[in-house]
């Protein structure tokens, strides 16, 4: 498979974007070298998209900054690493990639969690940053970036039902934060702006990083 195929395989899962914003020559400038080379190429081919009516998103690293900056900082992460926003959920799960090692983290803010999800550790070559960028992206699929309420349903559908879709900028929240004794009910979920909201989510919440044994395991049980 070549890399051309990598990045075409990501519409053969999801389909074409519903939403996308052409990515301008000087973010593209801005971020190569910083991330891998495919990473680039499905902005090139996509842009910055929503795709499943806006379930998944391939997110702008600078709009999202000071959300993965909010999670990050002050746990027991590597403190040399440079963290990047790569992709989203309509919940605002994101997917972030680490510049100096490769590892990767999820964000799984409604929960309170950071998600070491992979530790790479080590110097890699421009194919093995493309190698763990691809399986980034598609680790992911419509099951795994929904949530799931006290009835163990998919909550995704029936919110967009009731609150039409997310976009760029905004995400599904649930009011009061589920910190606050708020529930994962699609009647208290409400369209606000992604990158505030889980700045507010970070404060609210006593993160803690957990490995993907435990998130494999949360999954499972819903």
């Amino acid at each position: 498979m070549t890399r051309n195929d990598d990045v075409a395989e990501l519409a053969e899962i999801w389909g074409p974007p519903t939403y996308s914003a052409p990515v301008r020559a000087d973010r593209l400038a801005q971020f190569a070298g910083v991330v891998p080379d495919l990473l680039l190429a499905y902005w090139r081919r996509y842009g910055f998209a929503g795709f499943g009516n806006g379930s998944f998103w391939l997110c702008d690293p600078e709009v999202w900054q000071p959300a993965v900056d909010a999670w990050t900082n002050g746990l027991a992460l590597p403190r040399e690493e440079r963290w990047i926003a790569v992709s989203r959920s309509a919940f605002g799960d994101v997917q972030v990639w680490g510049q100096q090692t490769g590892s990767r983290l999820t964000i799984a803010a409604q929960h309170g969690w950071v998600v070491h999800t992979d530790q790479a550790g080590r110097a890699m070559s421009d194919d093995n940053r493309d190698d763990r960028l691809y399986a980034l992206l598609m680790c992911q699929d419509r099951r795994s970036v929904d949530l799931y309420g006290a009835d163990k349903k998919p909550l995704f559908d029936r919110i967009l039902a009731l609150r039409g879709p997310v976009g760029p900028d905004t995400i599904y929240g649930f009011v009061p934060a589920l910190g606050l004794g708020g529930a994962l009910r699609p009647d208290r979920a409400e369209i606000v702006d992604g990158p505030v909201h889980l700045e507010l989510l970070a404060e609210l919440s006593a993160r803690r990083i957990v490995d993907n044994d435990e998130l494999l395991h949360t999954w499972i049980g819903q």
